[in-house]
């Protein structure tokens, strides 16, 4: 079971358990609401300790591991005072500084409407994006100066995955080199994981997966391919369904958009960096 699976199944199970615990106290207390809630803890936070900033971290991790199964990637402080962001990969869970609660959702910036949480998840998607090698993508580049790189993590059996790849000489033209990278949906081994592994293990990567998204079949081949590898990096970044579309910065894009929007949204992004 990967991290965020168990991720996941933990905080199900906990919340399970705390509407089982909300139901025997129901008679004795009304549910709070979300802005009471909020209310509340707002309201309790000049309490904390002001040494939080200087909590041992490595101590905090060691409490979460037999919660997590393993240690957080890192544990870093968020605005909120006594309150920290322990990190799986992009998947995030706010824990107070002795480790005992914690709560798995997105932290919002009420004053200005920023997604915290979107934004870290960003951060460390661009990281891990930045450590794939040119060898074991396939990259349709761009025709003259590349203006933007959109990684796609892709399916040679998704329609839309097909549908998107036929505009890819549009996006080439407009500046924009398409970075594939495999992600069977329906699992390693599977038959679309064959299929993939085909493309990749093909003499020319362009043409068999320009024909395998065009149902034509292509040879069959076996070699040392990253697959399974880059199965596994979608599922870290939050990939759920394909075509998923990163920008160079982490952004995440999820499904199918036409290829001039695509060329619109990647334009925008840039223009507000700069």
């Amino acid at each position: 079971m990967n991290k965020k699976t168990m991720l996941s199944a933990l905080v199900a199970s906990l919340l399970i358990i705390g509407l089982a615990n909300a139901e025997d106290k129901a008679a004795v207390a009304p549910a709070a609401s979300t802005e009471t809630t909020a209310t509340t803890a707002t309201a309790a936070a000049p309490a904390a300790s002001s040494a939080a900033a200087s909590i041992d971290t490595a101590s905090l991790n060691e409490k979460l591991k037999p919660l997590f199964g393993s240690a957080a990637d890192s544990i870093n402080p968020t605005p909120v005072n006594g309150i920290y962001e322990a990190k799986f990969g992009t998947e995030l869970v706010y824990v107070s500084a002795d480790g005992r609660y914690f709560f798995s959702g997105d932290l919002i910036d009420g004053s200005t409407r920023t997604n915290l949480s979107e934004q870290s998840r960003t951060v460390e998607r661009k990281a891990m994006l930045s450590k794939i090698e040119e060898k074991d993508a396939v990259i349709f580049k761009a025709k003259g100066e590349q203006k933007h790189l959109l990684t796609v993590f892709t399916d040679v059996d998704c329609g839309y995955c097909v549908k998107l790849h036929k505009e890819v000489p549009q996006l080439n033209e407009a500046g924009v080199s398409v970075r594939y990278l495999a992600y069977p949906r329906a699992g390693v081994g599977s038959e679309s994981y064959k299929k993939i592994v085909n493309v990749w293990c093909a003499d020319d990567k362009l043409d068999a997966m320009t024909k395998s998204k065009a149902g034509e079949t292509i040879a069959t081949k076996e070699c040392e391919n990253p697959v399974a590898k880059e199965f596994e990096l979608g599922q870290k970044l939050g990939v759920n369904g394909t075509p998923a579309l990163f920008t160079e910065d982490g952004t995440m894009i999820p499904g199918y958009r036409p290829a001039d929007q695509l060329v619109k949204i990647l334009d925008d992004m840039k223009t507000k960096v700069n």
